[in-house]
């Protein structure tokens, strides 16, 4: 596209930040499109691959359950704390710039991570590096490119759109977020072979290299750039970011240890603290960066908690049942049609939720999703040490379906709500639904990593307590036996609340959605009727 070019007015950047949005040609949608999905998938992989390999890393680097925990942490917590900065970023140095610097990052942390897993280092320079520090660093590095390419995604796909059907691109790459893990393990048997861990580094190198090559072939439009960035914005994102870090140490850690270790007092403390004070800075500033008394508002806590309860729901599978079958001694190579079908429930749900959603009840798909989940936990109840794969795929396909169902409709709110507002608005959506995603995934697996432990003892003890005392020598195995016995008895319990409780929620939801109904009101006729003044003026 010649620089020359003069954009019609309809063409314009739709906010400070954000490329242009010219009528390109449908060859040149069509190639916009296909590398938004293709960024959207590597995105998606950072967490994904560390996720479904943490165990291995953790083997071939020799590292403790804590130390391996430690890896996790450095993703999360950039992944959560980089959100605040992206929407200015942007602003201030442009889209291309900003393009360029992500892909730099993510190539610089597969990079070392490869040469690191290949020992080609050590082997031609004789320099030994410790390749557990330097996995902490290229982690996150990780947690900060997952969440810029995640944004790129989006612009790519909003440029492949019809102009019709332009903001469903939010939906696509948001909900290509959901692909990493099951694509992850799908693939992960064929890269980590023998648990070498250097196929794995060299594949994530050769997606980050694809993609900085992609996004030069075809940049995005051009946008309108200023300064933005104030001296209070590092005082404050400096405070917010350590709140986050310190939650994500408290979540990830504190499943591993427990949540009686002493130390563990110290994060959550400076998590309050120092979230405490950033939302103070940003409620008494002049130019805020989060808009705090409209975060805090009614309608907006409803929507931040709602997105977490969702991802605390979806722990049932990303941590439920697959618990469960780790427990029972299935790995990755004997789970790739299981994550097969979650992955194709995920493409079927994105494709409809795409061309569905309708923006005048976006309730409704949310409630259905819960419904879902409800419906695939009941029938996953009853699990026993018989237990195979195949007893779960039509359960998880509903739930898989429901965690990609979901996003469109919650996105569509938040954007809604935070546009009637004003453009500043949407950077305090970003935070809102990164970090209700972000932590209620950790919260979700923290909750269900401690609800399991503790049945699990219950559950031992028990059986424990009425077993006959027997031959000496068959003790150890028999108590072996018990203790899997109690682990898929609490595994049980576990769906049993989830269903219980997303039981629930879809009465809640039916509820106040039959309320609005009755009264003939939509939930978002305010934030409607603004849009529509606003498209009128233009």
């Amino acid at each position: 596209m010649s620089t020359d070019y003069q954009f019609k007015p309809h063409e314009q950047p739709f906010m400070l930040g954000s490329p242009a949005t010219p009528d390109h040609p449908a060859r040149r949608k069509v190639f916009y499109l296909l590398i938004g999905i293709f960024i959207g998938i590597t995105a998606s992989f950072q967490n994904g691959l560390l996720v479904a390999n943490l165990t291995q890393i953790q083997g071939e680097m020799g590292l403790t359950p804590v130390e391996g925990g430690w890896i996790s942490v450095a993703y999360n917590m950039t992944n959560a704390c980089v959100t605040v900065l992206l929407y200015k970023i942007r602003q201030q140095f442009g889209i291309s710039l900003f393009s360029k610097i992500t892909l730099f990052f993510l190539l610089s942390a597969t990079s070392m991570q490869w040469l690191v897993s290949s020992h080609l280092i050590s082997s031609t320079t004789g320099i030994s590096i410790e390749p557990y520090y330097l996995e902490l660093i290229a982690r996150g590095f990780s947690g900060v490119v997952a969440s810029a390419m995640t944004v790129l995604s989006i612009f790519y796909c909003l440029q492949g759109m019809p102009t019709a059907r332009r903001i469903s691109g939010l939906i696509l790459g948001f909900g290509l977020v959901q692909f990493g893990i099951p694509l992850s393990r799908i693939i992960s048997p064929y890269l980590a072979v023998d648990g070498q861990l250097e196929g794995l580094f060299l594949f994530q190198v050769g997606l980050a290299l694809m993609c900085f090559a992609l996004i030069n072939i075809l940049e995005l439009p051009p946008g309108n750039t200023e300064k933005v960035f104030e001296k209070l914005d590092i005082v404050s994102f400096a405070f917010f970011a350590s709140g986050l870090a310190a939650l994500s140490v408290f979540l990830v850690q504190g499943r591993i240890l427990w949540w009686t270790t002493p130390w563990l007092s110290y994060p959550l403390i400076i998590a309050v603290v120092t979230i405490a004070i950033a939302l103070w800075i940003e409620t008494h500033r002049k130019n805020p960066m989060l808009q705090v008394r409209w975060m805090r508002s009614r309608t907006i806590i409803a929507f931040m908690i709602t997105g977490a309860v969702m991802r605390i729901l979806l722990s049932e599978q990303s941590v439920g049942a697959a618990g469960l079958l780790a427990n029972l001694g299935y790995g990755n190579d004997q789970l790739i049609v299981f994550y097969a079908i979650i992955l194709a429930a995920s493409a079927l749900a994105l494709v409809i939720s795409i061309f569905k959603t309708n923006a005048m009840d976006l309730r409704r798909p949310v409630i259905f999703s819960v419904a879902l989940i409800a419906i695939g936990a009941w029938i996953d109840t009853g699990v026993s040490l018989n237990s195979t794969p195949a007893m779960f795929y039509f359960s998880q396909f509903m739930i898989a379906f429901a965690a990609v169902y979901f996003m469109g409709p919650m996105v569509f709110e938040g954007m809604f709500r935070a546009i009637a507002n004003g453009p500043a608005y949407i950077i305090s959506f970003s935070v809102i639904f990164g970090i209700s995603q972000t932590v209620g995934g950790l919260a979700g697996a923290a909750g269900i990593q401690a609800f399991t432990t503790i049945r699990t003892q219950m559950h031992y003890a028990d059986m424990v307590s009425s077993m006959s005392t027997g031959n000496p020598a068959t003790m150890s195995q028999m108590l072996q036996g018990i203790q899997r016995q109690a682990t898929i008895a609490a595994y049980d319990d576990l769906f049993f609340l989830m269903a219980v409780s997303a039981t629930i929620t879809v009465i809640y939801l039916l509820i106040v959605y039959f309320y609005y109904r009755y009264h003939n009101r939509n939930p978002l006729g305010k934030e409607l009727a603004a849009l529509a003044e606003m498209m009128g003026k233009k």
